[in-house]
């Protein structure tokens, strides 16, 4: 992980730094894992955060249907499914 940090700005207003940028490996239902590079550390979020602009950059794809969410990597394989949530948010359990 290397050392970049950089102001982070939540939805409630609070400013956070990283303190790394650095890839993380999502265990698809299959077995198969999927990397995602370039990933912040923020200490401090009680949550992460998945970017669908920074993802779809990365090379990432997403369909939203009805309620429901899919995220797919760049061989078309499903690497991830989520429901919305009360709260308007898609919650990922990984």
């Amino acid at each position: 992980m290397s050392e970049i940090k950089t102001n982070v700005k939540l939805t409630d207003s609070i400013n956070l730094v990283s303190e790394g940028i650095g890839d993380i490996t999502i265990k698809m239902k299959d077995g198969r894992n999927a990397l995602i590079e370039k990933v912040l550390l923020v200490p401090g979020m009680k949550c992460n955060i998945l970017s669908i602009r920074q993802l779809i950059e990365k090379g990432f794809s997403v369909t939203m249907q009805g309620n429901m969410l899919y995220l797919y990597n760049k061989q078309d394989n499903m690497v991830l499914k989520s429901k919305l949530t009360k709260s308007k948010t898609f919650l990922c359990s990984i």
